[in-house]
Formats: structure tokens, sequence, C-alpha cells
């Protein structure tokens, strides 16, 4: 069991923490993407009230994606990590606050 401690202390860098969050940022942009699309596609009479702010969410999170790659290759993994946290944390206060229709 120390062993599987051992390796799991070894892997868990920021080095490789930056890489995961890498991967969740453009798994967060299509999810919510797919929601803007679906909610478009629905046509309602709420639309315009539900779709401008995930239309301003998703932008704001595809920058962001593209500001975490550009510090991931200039060695700047701690700034990768802080950068998907607020992202997620903002996204979150954002779809309470902006749309709280959605719940």
């Amino acid at each position: 069991m120390t062993a599987i401690i051992a390796r799991a202390r070894d892997w868990a860098t920021a080095h490789h923490f930056a890489q995961l969050a890498l991967l969740v940022q453009p798994l967060i942009v299509v999810r919510t993407a797919g929601e803007y699309l679906r909610l478009k596609w629905q046509g309602s009479e709420t639309l315009p009230a539900l779709i401008d702010p995930l239309f301003i969410s998703l932008a704001a999170l595809g920058l962001a994606a593209i500001a975490s790659l550009v510090l991931y290759f200039n060695r700047r993994e701690r700034a990768v990590i802080v950068l998907t946290l607020a992202g997620i944390a903002g996204l979150i206060a954002y779809k309470l606050l902006a749309m709280p229709t959605l719940g």
C-alpha cells in the first residue's frame, strides 16, 4: 500500500494538475456550447433571457481556455490551475446570478 501512496505523491505535481486542468476546460466549453445550442433549438418565449448569458459565459470560458494554454506553454502551471478553478467558480456564480431559471 505504501508503494501506491509513494507513486501517487510522485505523480501529484503542479505540472500534472495543470495537464488535468487543460483537459477539463475544453470539456466545460463543449458542455456549455451544448446547453447553448439546446436552448437555441428549443425555441421558447424566455429564450433571449437564457441564451445571451450562456453565450457570454461560453465566450469567457473559451478565452480562459486559450489563456490557460498560453500559460501552460510558458511553464506557469500554477497559474493554469488557478485560472481553471477561478473559471469554474465564476461560471457557477454567473449561472446563479444571470440565469436563475436554469437551476
